[in-house]
């Protein structure tokens, strides 16, 4: 059996700690829902973007770091 770590949007752990990345990140997400579903629910779309976000930093404050994946000693 196999298990990996994968799915966020950012392509590293280090981008979760850098604020404005993640409010580049949040906007851009924002801007998606907003492109997708329209502009009328602008301020649900925004708390969705928040929600994401934060909710990818959980998970890559847990991740490992990719240099640990590889040693048995650290998985």
């Amino acid at each position: 059996m196999s298990v990996y770590q994968d799915g966020s949007g950012l392509p590293s752990k280090n981008h979760y700690t850098q604020e404005d990345t993640l409010r580049k990140y949040e906007h851009a997400i924002h801007d998606s829902f907003v492109a997708v579903f329209g502009a009328k629910d602008g301020k649900k779309f925004k708390s969705y973007a928040e929600k994401i976000v934060a909710f990818e930093k959980v998970l890559k404050a847990a991740e490992m770091d990719p240099e640990d994946i590889q040693d048995e000693t650290k998985t």
